[in-house]
């Protein structure tokens, strides 16, 4: 099962001088590639008119080619602001008003949910203040490696007939890949075309951008990085009624002409759309939150959006009255914020990775045998000398990789040692459910997928393996509900350095989340004083004394708790 963790990064003030990039971060890039993480990794760095690029590894793991500036890579929901330009356009060609009920731009017999009297406008759904949730609930795949194709605009529609919102609208922050999905819809709705076909004639045309679609074509393909989680190659995700939200596929110098119109506005056609989508049209004064028109903002000065689909990571942004952005592409779910961010900011952290525990072992194992691996990992572990990444995904991404060579036995045991090593993580019991299933023995496999889903109840896949073994994960998963008294006292700042802060905040009986520079998440019970995130695998914990009041939380993620003190 595929791991995506939360994004926690810090940010200072900063200027950047003229520059190519920096020797640093090629060599965490080489590092990366070379230790197994990213098969591959290509930047760009954009100064007035000096382009940098640097490539690295190849287009899959085994038998790729060297990848370039033309190589293609899913970017994920970096689509959004490609969305808000669109958006943008229709305003600027005064076809709608960023104030305009998307209602009046939906079939009659769509039903769009109000709230007390007040309908959702354009600006809510480009600044992720509509209040529609994340994923619709009717979101059932059935082909989780490629989840959003068969999600039809039927389902689209009856989504949005059937639900009831939950909070004010314009309110609050909240990430919805299908409120910008809906918006990409409704946009190409207006104009007769699919989102595509606007997309292309809109905004890729006009700037020169041919590896820059929706659609695999012939040509596409050709130059395409094939995703990976971990060490396995993924299938690509195929996004159509929500492609608004993270369908495109692109090229880095494709992005370079895209993220040059953006920073010189006035250079082309596009220049008062871009402009639009760039001003601040949501702000929370409190914690300096700003989104444009599908865009972020950090520290006012940093325009910038990340994406991330099955098997591919990107960053993109740029320093707002600047000539300086950067790209970063890499087929692979580990993402490469940071490398953009060091870019943007040289001030900010970029760690070299430490070697992979799991190249090493798959050498003793191979030659050596499981038992002698597994005593390589202990001893070495024991060392800790700080060389090797003794991380969760380590263990997982090696056991996959005899898993898929048909060696279950060595995939159960290094799995076996996974669960010993993080017990507390979710992800582990997953894969060694996978793994016992895979070998026939059910009830091995039923007891590891629902400790997994105990653990992590957002875990979709552990619950459809469960459902198709014929456990009702009802009885796994019972609602919890608290009290709005108790969820009250979870309520303030948390302090996890004295930079990087965890504000929770209460809406009548849910508890939200949102850490320094980051969007706002959703925290759900398991007990009265657990609770878990469903936009990710991690979950945190209360501490209260006996005079019943919070004292800190405690992130777990990861396989790693990071405790906060409440300071208000």
């Amino acid at each position: 099962m595929k791991k995506i963790f939360l994004l926690f990064f810090l940010i200072g003030s900063f200027s950047i001088q003229a520059q190519d990039i920096p020797q640093q971060v090629k060599d965490v890039i080489k590092a990366r590639v070379d230790e197994g993480i990213n098969p591959s990794i290509v930047v760009a760095y954009i100064d007035g008119d000096n382009v940098s690029y640097f490539n690295y590894g190849n287009t899959t793991w085994n038998d790729g080619t060297p990848v370039n500036e033309q190589t293609v890579y899913e970017i994920g929901s970096i689509s959004k602001v490609f969305t808000g330009i669109l958006l943008a356009e229709q305003v600027i060609n005064r076809n709608i008003k960023l104030n305009d009920p998307i209602a009046n731009y939906l079939p009659a017999s769509v039903s769009v949910p109000q709230y007390k009297g007040k309908s959702i406008t354009f600006t809510d759904m480009a600044t992720h203040t509509s209040a529609l949730p994340r994923m619709p609930d009717n979101f059932t795949p059935a082909d989780p490696q490629n989840p959003y194709v068969d999600y039809s605009v039927t389902q689209l529609y009856d989504f949005i007939s059937g639900y009831t919102l939950t909070r004010e609208i314009g309110g609050t922050y909240q990430y919805s890949n299908y409120a910008m999905g809906l918006l990409g819809h409704i946009l190409a709705l207006q104009n007769n075309s699919s989102y595509e076909e606007l997309m292309v004639s809109r905004i890729a045309n006009k700037l020169n951008m041919k590896d820059t679609r929706v659609a695999l074509t012939d040509t596409i393909k050709k130059h395409l990085a094939l995703g990976h989680s971990g060490s396995r190659q993924v299938s690509n995700w195929d996004i159509i009624s929500l492609a608004g939200a993270g369908g495109i596929r692109s090229s880095a110098s494709d992005m370079v002409k895209f993220l040059k119109a953006n920073m010189s506005p006035s250079r082309t056609s596009l220049g008062k759309a871009m402009s639009l989508s760039h001003d601040v049209h949501y702000e929370k004064k409190e914690n300096n939150f700003k989104m444009g028109l599908g865009w972020h903002y950090m520290n006012d000065n940093i325009i910038w959006h990340n994406g991330a689909t099955g098997g591919y990571t990107a960053f993109t942004g740029f320093v707002k009255g600047t000539q300086k952005g950067v790209v970063v592409l890499t087929n692979s779910t580990s993402d490469v914020n940071d490398i953009g961010l060091k870019l943007l900011n040289p001030t900010s952290n970029l760690t070299m990775p430490k070697k992979s525990i799991a190249k090493l072992l798959q050498q003793e194992i191979d030659a050596n045998g499981i038992e002698k691996g597994i005593a390589l990992y202990d001893s070495l572990k024991k060392k800790n000398d700080g060389n090797y990444n003794f991380e969760e995904g380590e263990l997982n991404r090696l056991g996959y990789d005899y898993l898929n060579n048909e060696k279950i036995a060595i995939a159960i045991a290094l799995f076996k040692k996974n669960v010993a090593e993080f017990p507390k993580a979710s992800n582990p019991y997953d894969s060694l459910g996978e793994a016992y299933l895979k070998n026939g023995d059910t009830e091995l496999a039923i007891a590891n997928y629902t400790k997994s889903v105990q653990l992590n109840p957002a875990n979709t896949n552990g619950i459809e393996a469960l459902k198709k073994m014929g456990i009702d994960t009802n009885t796994i998963l019972p609602e919890v509900r608290l009290s709005e008294t108790v969820l009250e006292r979870y309520v303030g700042t948390y302090e996890l350095t004295p930079t990087f802060l965890i504000t929770i905040t209460r809406k009548d009986d849910q508890l939200f989340g949102q850490a320094t520079g980051q969007n706002q998440f959703e925290l759900f019970p398991r007990n009265e004083t657990k609770f878990y995130l469903k936009i990710v695998e991690a979950s945190i914990t209360f501490s209260v004394n006996n005079k019943n009041e919070t004292v800190s939380l405690t992130l777990h993620q990861g396989g790693f708790d990071q405790k906060a003190k409440k300071i208000k």
